[in-house]
């Protein structure tokens, strides 16, 4: 019986090395590509530049400078649409980054009839300030700090008036900020971004009548797919069908 424990052990232990040992190369890998993109993209070669950061999102490694890259490269490469979506991609991990809401912000203006969408969420402020996962930290910090300040108090003698106030005061902000982190959730389902002009019709199918044109690079929201069409929604509210190939979702 112990020899049979022993050998469990022994491959589960193997397997694990194995693991590491594979995440390593693909590590290794993928800065490689990363420092071969940023190559071909300041020698000018931009196609090249937008396969490489895609090959490494392919293998499954993301951060903001890998889609900030492949904005850029994109951008040079004349292809709007991407670059704003992956603009947006770099801009809900790294929120606070200039570099990408000023680009961003530059690319958006070459989108034919760009209409902002407009947020009129009490929470827009911390959106602009923290990521989703950042929120979601916070909120779970505060929920914490909470329990500890609650108990903390109680175990040291404070004043019972004292105890409520501070707990009360503690149990707003964290459900202010597990608030935002829901309304983040949310916000992002379906969001998406036009990455090729297309041509928004009444029904899901080619022969439908025409309803509006979709420039590239416009921002909208996937409300339902079916058939490889997807049905959106432009920022003033109207909805027509696309095609699903021609909408990324953020």
């Amino acid at each position: 019986m112990k020899l049979w424990r022993m050998l469990l052990l022994f491959l589960v232990v193997m397997f694990m090395g194995l693991s590491v040992a594979r995440a390593d190369a693909g590590r290794a890998e993928a800065e490689k590509f990363f420092i071969n993109a940023v190559k071909a993209y300041h020698e000018a070669h931009y196609t090249d530049a937008v396969a490489l950061n895609e090959a490494i999102l392919a293998q499954g490694f993301s951060s903001p400078a890998v889609y900030y890259n492949l904005g850029n490269a994109a951008f040079k490469s004349r292809r709007i649409g991407k670059a704003i979506l992956n603009y947006l991609r770099a801009r809900s991990l790294a929120p606070r980054d200039s570099d990408i809401r000023a680009n961003l912000s530059f690319a958006r203006t070459m989108v034919e009839n760009y209409a902002p969408v407009r947020s009129v969420s009490a929470f827009a402020p911390l959106e602009r300030l923290f990521s989703g996962n950042e929120l979601q930290w916070l909120a779970l910090s505060l929920l914490a700090l909470t329990g500890i300040f609650f108990l903390g108090s109680l175990y040291a003698g404070f004043p019972q008036k004292r105890v409520v106030q501070g707990t009360v005061l503690l149990v707003l902000v964290t459900g202010y900020f597990s608030a935002a982190s829901f309304a983040h959730t949310l916000d992002q389902i379906g969001a998406s971004v036009c990455v090729g002009k297309a041509e928004a019709r009444f029904e899901p199918n080619a022969q439908a009548t025409l309803y509006f044109n979709v420039p590239e690079g416009t921002e909208v929201r996937i409300h339902r797919e079916k058939d490889g069409w997807a049905k959106i929604e432009r920022s003033d509210g109207k909805s027509g069908w696309i095609m699903s190939v021609l909408a990324e979702k953020i």
